[in-house]
């Protein structure tokens, strides 16, 4: 279906929140980009305004306030229309009726569409974990400052709910490469801003279950969303105790849900050497069962973890930092 069926930004406006995250998902999946999801007609109509990329409109006709009047105008050979009022919500005929919309013949565009080229090695690190668990942001500042000894890079806090990187990075000398940004929330951004550069860590903060992220139609689902699209690895950070390892072991479960193939490095933060902290330690091995993982062996309370050190002999060893950034660039070659 993928070879058939172009690539396309997608805004969808449905009434039934179940059907819309139905469609949402299914269309994720094919690889397509979930520009915005609208619940009524002005902020469809809107979106679709803003829209300055071929798009296909994914609607049905009891969306709140909707007129139909008002559609006709905005088709154009950038914006395809489909109404799903007479269609099963299942994957078969809805990708049925899509392809056939696609290649209707008035609908396809009479000249090429530009598209700005990515770069054979651009890459995005999204950083989250569980609530809870401590050293999320300190991990992505060690992160960007580890990959920014080689290359630029961009780090971007995308945390909804707290932001914390610029309090966290202070007055501390970092290397040069390193470009920090702090979105605006206040903007309601629902997509990340474009950037040069070829390496980006995203620190989007805590996460609640999958299940409620992606039924998420607000702007903080779709910069989610947007955020994940970006991303060829994911590194998920798990609260060393019996709550932190339960969210674990959901998102484990609810992990099929993403419905994309990028890798996820999972750590422990917050290890003791009690009885405790074995055990759950070995839990966290348990659950990991072949992933990708490793426990961070001592407590993060802000800061950087630290990097390469030196041994008697005077050889520079590696410490956690260092092995995480190498995990992570195994997953990204």
């Amino acid at each position: 279906m993928r070879a058939d069926i172009p690539a396309l930004n997608v805004i969808t406006a449905m009434s039934d929140a179940d059907d819309e995250d139905f469609v949402a998902q299914l269309l994720h999946s094919q690889g397509w980009n979930i520009i915005y999801r609208a619940i009524e007609w002005n902020a469809a109509k809107q979106a679709i305004l803003n829209s300055t990329e071929r798009t296909i409109f994914i609607f049905s006709s009891d969306l709140r306030g909707f007129i139909t009047s008002e559609l006709a105008p905005l088709e154009n050979e950038n914006l395809i229309a489909v109404s799903i009022d007479s269609v099963q919500i299942a994957s078969h005929p809805l990708m049925s009726l899509i392809r056939e919309r696609i290649k209707a013949p008035q609908l396809l565009p009479t000249r090429a569409v530009a598209t700005t080229p990515i770069p054979d090695k651009k890459r995005s690190i999204l950083i989250t974990g569980t609530c809870g668990a401590p050293g999320r942001s300190s991990i992505a500042l060690s992160l960007a400052q580890e990959f920014a000894s080689h290359r630029e890079v961009e780090l971007i806090d995308a945390d909804v709910t707290s932001q914390s990187l610029e309090y966290l990075a202070g007055d501390k000398n970092f290397d040069a490469n390193l470009h920090l940004l702090t979105l605006d929330l206040s903007a309601r951004p629902a997509r990340l801003p474009e950037s040069d550069l070829t390496l980006r860590i995203i620190d989007v903060g805590a996460l609640p279950p999958l299940a409620d992220v992606l039924a998420d139609r607000r702007w903080q689902g779709s910069l989610f969303h947007n955020s994940l699209q970006q991303s060829q690895c994911i590194v998920y950070m798990a609260k060393a105790d019996g709550l932190g390892l339960l969210r674990l072991e959901k998102f484990l479960h609810e992990l099929p849900l993403l419905t994309t193939n990028v890798p996820v490095l999972f750590l422990l933060g917050q290890l003791g050497v009690t009885r405790l902290d074995k055990a759950l330690a070995q839990k966290f091995t348990q659950l990991m069962d072949g992933r990708a993982h490793f426990t961070i062996a001592h407590e993060i309370r802000g800061g950087l973890l630290p990097g390469m050190s030196k041994s008697a002999s005077g050889l520079r060893q590696p410490r956690e930092i260092d092995k995480i950034a190498a995990l992570i660039t195994s997953q990204l070659r």
